[in-house]
């Protein structure tokens, strides 16, 4: 028996405390240590450390049954809960063949059925650009990667199992995707690790990184629910592989990943209180790459300067020179109102793009709204929130639910509803989170109805304490830290 094991009394504990040393009482869903300091509980389970990008890694040899095989053995058991809710879902895939059966020959038939509901149902389901006819994005830039064996494989065939066992009410479909989510970090571990080439692996690489950070958004549900591993941190990792050379050189896929990882970034800012962890003004021109969403990354830089300036009220609040903090702020403020009153939309008229310029409306109504509560600390029932708030749910509102433009709609969805404070408008805000999950199945989009629900009573509770002054003061993303101690998902 070894001796004197380092560490052993934090390997089960939160994340904070297995980081500084100490030993955590394990409680859920804040443990009593970050209670008691007030300090932010990373909470338990999985969490993959991204190493700094300039180390040099050791020579590593390639496993030669590595994973990522088509046949996948079933466990008796699996940490990922099953779903009891009967689908009324319509849009099923059927057991039909992939359209070149031949290109992944040693993929088992699930395994093709995976492949093949992922690049017709699934890809379609996350994508955000309209599709004019042809491919949609995912499809274009990932499904010829994905049909090699490997970690962006196995990430996918994780993806659309775990949808497709939602969609099909089979709860065995679960157990398929948690394996090949665990054959995909292994995979991924190799990718980064070999001393390889890294112009032939970064896109496949930073693919799979996105598509983890994408999955474990969608699929994570439930109050004691682990933490979802910072993917972002990973790709802000790679991406800092490619170095200095020029956007010029990137090929389209490149492009792609790079406009999805700045989408990510900026959004996941906003529940996280700080800055996006990379600079994005010259990778991030449009949305997905497609030049019909321009615009809409256009309000999402000014969303990430909204984030720069929650991080400087943060850091006023330590400062010892708070006069000048408070001027600082109030310019950098007005900047920002400045930026949005002046961001024109006009330029989209076409009917083909009419879901295209409502949401960027909405989106616009909701930086409003995130930028008062950064800048002011104000919120509803304040006259201006109330009206922002009533402009970004009326958009949204005719925009139809099977768009692909409401993939993108859950931001300024929550955003605006969390403020809504009228009767008829947080019923409208309920039902619409329910039928954007209805018609997708996403399990977050579930549970971003019971977090609305949770900031309204708390609002409600607080009108009733200290009325609407203190109603207004009501932070929405700081209910969910403290009530329940993990972070919105919001993209």
């Amino acid at each position: 028996m070894a001796a004197n094991a380092p560490h052993t009394r934090t390997r089960t504990g939160c994340w904070t405390c297995r980081e500084a040393g100490y030993k955590c009482d394990e409680q859920h869903p804040i443990c009593g240590r970050c209670t008691r300091l007030n300090i932010n509980c990373k909470g338990y389970g999985l969490k993959l450390k991204w190493k700094n990008s300039t180390t040099t890694p050791e020579p590593r040899k390639r496993r030669k049954n590595g994973p990522g095989r088509g046949s996948v053995g079933h466990s008796a058991a699996s940490p990922m809960s099953t779903s009891s809710e009967s689908s009324q879902w319509m849009h099923i895939v059927p057991f039909n063949p992939l359209p070149e059966p031949g290109s992944t020959p040693y993929l088992c038939p699930l395994d093709k059925r995976l492949l093949h509901y992922w690049n017709e149902r699934f890809s379609n389901l996350i994508a955000v650009a309209p599709r004019q006819g042809g491919p949609g994005p995912f499809q274009q830039h990932l499904t010829a990667m994905a049909s090699d064996q490997g970690a962006l494989q196995s990430t996918i065939l994780s993806m659309a199992a775990n949808h497709l066992a939602l969609a099909s009410n089979d709860p065995s479909l679960k157990i398929r995707a948690y394996h090949h989510q665990q054959n995909a970090i292994i995979s991924l571990q190799d990718l980064i690790k070999d001393p390889v080439d890294t112009s032939l692996t970064a896109e496949p690489a930073l693919a799979t990184i996105l598509m983890m950070q994408i999955s474990a958004r969608l699929f994570s549900e439930g109050e004691t629910k682990v933490q979802a591993a910072n993917h972002l941190m990973g790709a802000k990792a790679m991406v800092a592989r490619r170095g200095a050379q020029s956007n010029r050189h990137d090929s389209s896929r490149m492009r792609f990943l790079l406009s999805l990882f700045a989408y990510h970034d900026i959004l996941s800012s906003i529940p996280r209180g700080s800055r996006p962890l990379i600079e994005h003004s010259n990778d991030f021109v449009r949305v997905e790459d497609d030049p019909s969403l321009q615009d809409i990354a256009k309000i999402l830089h000014v969303v990430a300067q909204i984030s720069e300036l929650q991080e400087l009220v943060k850091n006023s609040r330590h400062a010892s020179n708070e006069p000048h903090s408070s001027g600082q702020i109030a310019l950098v403020g007005a900047g920002i109102e400045r930026s949005l009153f002046l961001l024109d939309d006009s330029n989209v008229q076409t009917a083909q793009h009419r879901d295209i310029q409502l949401t960027t409306r909405a989106f616009r109504h909701a930086a409003f709204i995130y930028l008062y509560r950064v800048w002011k600390n104000i919120g509803a029932p304040n006259p201006v929130t109330q009206y922002h708030t009533q402009q970004c749910l009326a958009y949204i509102e005719q925009v139809p639910v099977d768009s692909s433009l409401v993939a993108s709609h859950l931001w300024p969805l929550w955003t605006a509803g969390c403020e809504a404070v009228i009767h008829d408008q947080r019923n409208f805000v309920r039902n619409r989170c329910l039928d954007m999950f209805r018609t997708r199945l996403f399990p977050s989009w579930r549970q971003i109805v019971r977090d609305i629900e949770d900031v309204w009573n708390a609002k409600d509770l607080e009108k009733i304490v200290s009325g609407d002054s203190g109603m207004t003061r009501i932070d929405c993303i700081q209910v969910i830290l403290k009530q329940k101690g993990r972070e919105v998902e919001l993209a």
